[in-house]
């Protein structure tokens, strides 16, 4: 990783406090790793270090928002770090909400074992939504043939038998279950606003690099005068 993406990590002044377990910690750490080493690496070779170039602040904040802020200006990249904060507080969400859901989900697959000697080892979604709402196999296939549903029984067999010791821990076993999917429903969102924020960075920093290019001061010298005479003359221009 080069000098100039470590100096950009080290002038970050915003440290988020998030109550996590250090394998979450470490799951994150690896993921972005992995991810953007290789573009890291492309984008760096893409242009010259001397003055910002549009394309070059463009790469970098879609490797890692706000490092094109800061690579076009490290003295006001002011709106990269709203950018790169937002990237941190969705990357933190994603990994929290999905650790969270495999909590739960191993949570009500050990209670269904457990509390109704179901095993779901290798059982469509449909056969743990129907252990949530049904005590036993023989209610659940009984109130699908009321309703004329063949296709949604399930065999009489010991590996799809069921039965709760109470409602009350099925009841539990469906809120637990139902809050995993509410869970993972929300990963993709979460997914879809960091590809935006990227792209929103990227935009941000290319227009900040092309605006600080146009704006540089244009130096010319001549040896004729404004009459055409010979002599010295100098000119400078800056572009608002």
């Amino acid at each position: 990783m080069s000098n100039e993406f470590s100096k950009f990590l080290k002038k970050v002044d915003t440290t988020p406090v998030v109550g996590c377990r250090m394998f979450d910690v470490q799951k994150v750490m690896v993921s972005v790793i992995i991810f953007i080493f290789p573009l890291i690496s492309f984008a760096q070779t893409q242009e010259s270090v001397e003055l910002p170039s549009p394309r070059g602040a463009f790469l970098r904040s879609l490797v890692m928002p706000g490092w094109g802020h800061y690579y076009a200006d490290n003295e006001n990249w002011n709106r990269g770090k709203y950018h790169l904060a937002g990237e941190v507080v969705l990357a933190l969400s994603y990994f929290g909400l999905d650790a969270r859901a495999n909590y739960l989900e191993n949570d009500f697959r050990t209670l269904a074992v457990s509390k109704a000697g179901a095993d779901l080892t290798g059982k469509s979604r449909n056969f743990q939504i129907a252990i949530g709402n049904y005590d036993d196999l023989a209610s659940y296939n009984d109130a699908q043939l009321r309703n004329r549903n063949w296709d949604n029984l399930f065999p009489q067999t010991p590996e799809y038998e069921w039965n709760w010791e109470n409602s009350t821990l099925r009841d539990q076993y469906k809120d637990t279950r139902e809050r995993v999917d509410k869970n993972r429903s929300q990963l993709p969102t979460l997914l879809a606003l960091m590809v935006v924020n990227r792209l929103g960075s990227g935009i941000s920093a290319f227009v900040q690099a092309r605006d600080r290019l146009e704006n540089i001061p244009e130096a010319r010298f001549s040896y004729l005068n404004e009459f055409g005479e010979p002599g010295l003359t100098a000119s400078l221009r800056f572009n608002f």
